[in-house]
């Protein structure tokens, strides 16, 4: 046993607490300038349209011949903004954390950064193909498991979040909300690829679900 642990100076923990709380922030921060650089590099292949074979066009032609195109990032960069949502409101609860959180959410990240890959490829195909509405829409299942998976981790480990923060069902609604929706989505698109991308043109209505339970009190909340 470490018996410097127990003898510790009851004013070292007050100063450790602070930079356990730093190192928080600084994973939240860093977390949020990752997820901003993906959201960025989204639209880095309608820049690509936008050169001088395209001059003569009008801008209304110019949308029209990348309609698709432009309907992807659209659609990417939202799910990414509800992923970072999910994300916030997950981390705006926490007071500690451990490794295997960092860890978990390290993978989350990765995930999210390699978001604007199957986005590319959707991009460049002038057929939608079965395997590359696959790709993305996995990239995005893993996404939300990965967040799901953070959020449990969490319930289970009641002294990583304040005292007073949300109930456990309410802290999970919005992270299974949108795991069934992409699994929905990757299970038809391996059937149809349209039809597994029109899926996620329910996404509002699974989060606004999410958002009634989370606005509903829980008995504990009553009490």
């Amino acid at each position: 046993m470490n018996e410097d642990a127990g003898c510790a100076d009851p004013r070292q923990v007050p100063d450790l607490r602070e930079r356990r709380q730093r190192t928080l922030q600084r994973t939240a921060a860093f977390t949020d300038g990752a997820v901003a650089i993906a959201l960025t590099l989204l639209a880095l292949p309608l820049v690509n349209f936008a050169d001088a074979s395209t001059a003569r066009q009008s801008v209304a032609e110019l949308f029209a011949a990348h309609l698709g195109d432009i309907l992807s990032f659209a659609v990417s960069f939202l799910v990414i903004a509800l992923f970072w949502r999910t994300h916030r409101h997950l981390y705006e609860q926490l007071v500690d954390y451990d490794e295997p959180l960092v860890l978990l959410n390290t993978a989350w990240l990765m995930a999210v950064v390699f978001l604007p890959f199957p986005t590319a490829r959707l991009f460049v195909e002038t057929h939608l193909r079965t395997d590359s509405a696959v790709l993305y829409l996995s990239n995005m299942l893993l996404i939300s498991l990965l967040a799901l998976t953070q959020a449990w981790w969490v319930d289970r480990h009641p002294h990583l979040r304040a005292p007073k923060s949300q109930s456990s069902a309410r802290t999970l609604a919005a992270p299974v909300a949108l795991s069934v929706t992409f699994a929905a989505a990757t299970l038809t698109a391996l059937v149809s690829p349209t039809a597994g991308l029109l899926v996620l043109i329910g996404l509002p209505l699974a989060q606004a679900i999410a958002a009634r339970l989370t606005r509903a009190p829980s008995t504990g909340d009553r009490e």
